[in-house]
């Protein structure tokens, strides 16, 4: 692996926690805004924010497989 697929690896880490912080900050505000209290919203994010986390790694390494 040289240095060039090395930086777009991590750049599509980078890019995959981006995304799951704003999966998660939404979920959040959806469910503050459909009635749920603050620390059941923050259960929700966070279920949102593992949930998308492990689907975009396992796609990434299903990628990076046959890529490689």
């Amino acid at each position: 692996m040289n240095l060039t697929h090395t930086a777009v690896l991590l750049m599509a880490v980078a890019l995959a926690v981006i995304f799951a912080c704003l999966v998660a900050g939404i979920a959040f505000a959806v469910a503050r805004w459909g009635g749920a209290q603050v620390p059941e919203a923050l259960a929700r994010s966070g279920k949102a924010l593992a949930t998308t986390l492990t689907v975009v790694s396992a796609v990434m390494a299903v990628v990076v497989t046959v890529l490689k």
